[in-house]
Order: structure tokens, then C-alpha cells, then sequence
């Protein structure tokens, strides 16, 4: 298996979704809902490319073929993403085994307000999250980020975390994904993706 980066090339269209790993219990007797979240939430993306022509119908076709249906993996970011924190200098996981909704990082830029603010990305271990809530980084430079989903293998003491844009995760394709052509030689794509939960 190899991991490419996806072309350059950008959407007309882009759908991203997080798919819960939850279950919903109800009882038969009183009615009452019970929930559970669970580990193996993931991104998954839709993306639309119309009338592409020359040599960026080209690359996208190659890109498509080369992956081979669901053998290869590659990095994907989100377009729409513009960053919303001041962020500043580059940050790592700050403790090894993390997991839950809420990760430690140090190396942050000194007594940062807004270092992230919600709705932005960071990246480690192969997994992509979104921040949930605005966090600071405090006067040694340490940052506790809010995040979903949930961290999905323990971290690695020091590994280092993407939150500059564009930030990338691991997808694979999820189903068929191909192009129409018309008279005209112009190309239309669709292509949906899921993130590998085992990057």
C-alpha cells in the first residue's frame, strides 16, 4: 500500500461529514434512549470536479487509476479550511498514551489567546480532527485542545501536530468513484472518500 497527496486540483463542490461511531439504545419497556460513543469516528468526503480539460483531466484520471479502487491510501484536506487561530511556532503531543476528546501539546508561541480557535484542524498520528473549542497557549507554551472525534490510537510523546493550512488526513476511497466525458473533451469527477482509521 502507498500514500499519495491528491492532486492540486480544486473541487467545485466538497461535502465533508463526521461519521459517528455511535449506538443508540431504546429501551422496549419505558421508552427511555441510552447513548454510547465509541472509538472509529472518521471524516468522510465528497467532492465534485466538472468540465476538468487538458492535462488536469489528465492528472485527476491517472490519480483514480493508479489508486486501484480501495488498495492505496492518500492525503486529503479540507478546501474550504482557511485557519482562524493565531497558532505560532510548532507544537508536539506533550505525553505519550493521549486519548479521549482533549489533546496536550507544548511548543506553541508563548501566552498566544486564540492559538486555535473551533473549527480549525490539527493533524497527528494520521488522524484528522477539528478543534471544538477556542484554547490558549499559556506562558510555557502548552496548549490543551478540544477535539473530535475522539483520539483513536494513543499518542506518541512528541510526535508532531499539522494545524497550519492546508492540513491533511488519510483517506481511502469509500466506493466507485470515475468520470463522464463528453463531446467537447471535458471531464466531470466524482469521488467520495472515507479516512483509513488504520493509517
Amino acid at each position: 500500500m502507498t500514500t499519495f497527496m491528491f492532486p492540486s486540483i480544486t473541487p467545485a463542490s466538497t461535502s465533508f461529514e463526521l461519521v459517528t461511531n455511535s449506538k443508540t439504545f431504546r429501551s422496549p419497556l419505558t421508552n427511555s434512549v441510552q447513548t454510547s460513543g465509541r472509538k472509529g469516528s472518521l471524516w468522510k468526503v465528497s467532492m465534485s470536479f466538472k468540465n476538468l480539460h487538458g492535462s488536469e483531466r489528465a492528472e485527476m484520471q491517472a490519480f483514480l487509476t493508479k489508486l486501484n479502487g480501495q488498495e492505496h491510501r492518500f492525503y486529503l484536506h479540507d478546501h474550504s479550511f482557511v485557519r482562524r487561530g493565531i497558532g505560532g511556532g510548532t507544537i508536539s503531543v506533550r505525553g505519550g498514551g493521549q486519548t479521549g476528546s482533549t489533546l496536550e501539546v507544548d511548543g506553541a508561541s508563548f501566552s498566544v489567546t486564540n492559538y486555535l480557535r473551533a473549527g480549525d484542524y490539527v493533524a497527528f498520528n494520521n488522524e484528522l480532527h477539528m478543534v471544538t473549542a477556542d484554547c490558549d497557549s499559556n506562558g510555557l507554551g502548552y496548549v490543551s485542545i478540544s477535539i473530535a472525534p475522539p483520539i483513536r490510537k494513543p499518542t506518541i510523546d512528541n510526535n508532531l501536530v499539522d494545524y497550519d493550512a492546508p492540513v491533511f488526513g488519510v483517506f481511502m476511497l469509500a466506493s466507485k468513484s470515475g468520470w463522464t466525458n463528453d463531446t467537447a473533451g471535458l471531464s466531470s469527477f466524482s469521488i467520495e472518500a472515507v479516512e483509513d482509521v488504520l493509517a
